[in-house]
C-alpha cells in the first residue's frame, strides 16, 4: 500500500513539474498581460491565476469561461468573460476599487492580507497554497 501511495505521489509531483515547464511560455505571456494592465503586485496576481486555473491547464474550472482568477457571481457560479483580457481588466477594476482604501488602513501589511481582508482568500489555507506559487513566479518568469 505504501508503494502504491509513493508511486501516486511521485507521479503527481512529476506531472505538476512538467505542467509548469511545458506551460512556461503561456504563463509568461499571461504574467506580461497582467503587468501591462497595471495591476499591483503582479507576481501575486499571477500566482492567483496559477492557483485558480491549475497552471492554465484545468478543464473543469472557471478557465473555460476565460475566468483566470476564480471570480464567482450569485448562485456560486463562475463569472463569464468574453476573453482572458476582459478578465484581466476586470481584476484591475476590482483591485482599484479596494486596494487604496485598504492600504491606507494597513500600510505595512502584505498582499496576502489584502486578499484575505477583501474576502478573496477565505482562509489561511489559500495563503499557504499561494506562497510557493509566488516563489515559482519570482524564480521562473521574467519580472
Amino acid at each position: 500500500m505504501k508503494k502504491i501511495f509513493l508511486v501516486f505521489l511521485l507521479t503527481l509531483l512529476f506531472q505538476q513539474g512538467y505542467s509548469q515547464q511545458s506551460n512556461k511560455p503561456k504563463l509568461q505571456t499571461m504574467y506580461d498581460a497582467i503587468k501591462e494592465a497595471g495591476i499591483r503586485h503582479p507576481e501575486f496576481v499571477m500566482a492567483q491565476c496559477i492557483q485558480e486555473t491549475g497552471w492554465l491547464n484545468c478543464k473543469r474550472c472557471c478557465l473555460r469561461y476565460n475566468n483566470l482568477f476564480g471570480f464567482y457571481i450569485k448562485g456560486n457560479k463562475c463569472k463569464k468573460f468574453e476573453s482572458e483580457q476582459d478578465c484581466i481588466e476586470y481584476y484591475k477594476e476590482w483591485q482599484d476599487k479596494r486596494y487604496s482604501k485598504w492600504r491606507k488602513k494597513n500600510p505595512k501589511a502584505d498582499y496576502y492580507h489584502f486578499l484575505k481582508s477583501v474576502g478573496y482568500a477565505t482562509g489561511d489555507k489559500y495563503t499557504t497554497e499561494l506562497k510557493p506559487k509566488v516563489a515559482w513566479v519570482k524564480k521562473n518568469l521574467k519580472l
